[in-house]
């Protein structure tokens, strides 16, 4: 046995072992009946100890827990599109210049935070929706492929990402731990809402909210 548990017991075995080679002698000495006789230690049974291994720097369950919110909709100009894997930073960034140059050419302005919803993906890449809420009207129709709709409503799970979005895997992979922890269905739907500006922000200082619909 290996690990802080295996250590204790190997040195409890040392401390037992010596213990006994102190007390054999006295023992074949001694008067077996008498108020003086002397009894020996009863034999212990180590049993085994059962581990869970920790992964270094991983948060507790507690301070990993989501918040429930409902989202409402809100009016969206949306471009959809396709990545690699290595390219999705700078997939997701021009998807949202577009978009900007598009509002302004339409004259609408944006009215929240950037939503980039993750439809379909495999190892080889991924399909997104980057949704971006404006205030205004036109009666202008939005140049192709991009096109006026609405943003997802209903209930989700809230995580939030901090740093940088190479380390978001392991974000992900800390909400499929939770998700199967609680025996919650996921459809394979994710959104992420950008609390800072794709446009103007380091891709190492992000922050950054995963939203989980909820069945």
């Amino acid at each position: 046995m290996t690990g802080v548990w295996g250590t204790r017991l190997g040195r409890a075995a040392v401390v037992f072992g010596l213990m006994m080679a102190l007390v054999a002698p006295a023992a074949a000495q001694a008067p077996q009946k008498g108020p003086d006789a002397l009894t020996p230690p009863p034999v212990v049974d180590p049993k085994k100890v059962e581990t869970t291994p920790v992964t270094p720097g991983a948060p507790a369950a507690s301070t990993f827990a989501p918040d429930e919110l409902t989202l409402s909709p809100v009016p969206v100009l949306t471009i959809s599109g396709s990545s690699s894997w290595e390219d999705a930073y700078d997939k997701l960034v021009e998807a949202v210049r577009k978009t900007d140059t598009e509002l302004k050419r339409l004259g609408l302005t944006q009215a929240g935070q950037v939503f980039v919803m993750y439809n379909t993906s495999d190892d080889r890449g991924f399909d997104y929706e980057v949704q971006v809420p404006f205030s205004g009207t036109t009666t202008q129709k939005p140049a192709e492929p991009m096109k006026l709709g609405g943003s997802f409503a209903g209930k989700v799970l809230r995580f939030v990402h901090t740093g940088s979005f190479g380390d978001m895997d392991n974000t992900y992979e800390q909400i499929a731990n939770y998700l199967d922890e609680k025996n919650i269905e996921q459809n394979d739907l994710y959104i992420e809402r950008y609390r800072t500006d794709l446009l103007t922000a380091s891709p190492e200082a992000l922050e950054i909210e995963i939203l989980v619909p909820l069945p």
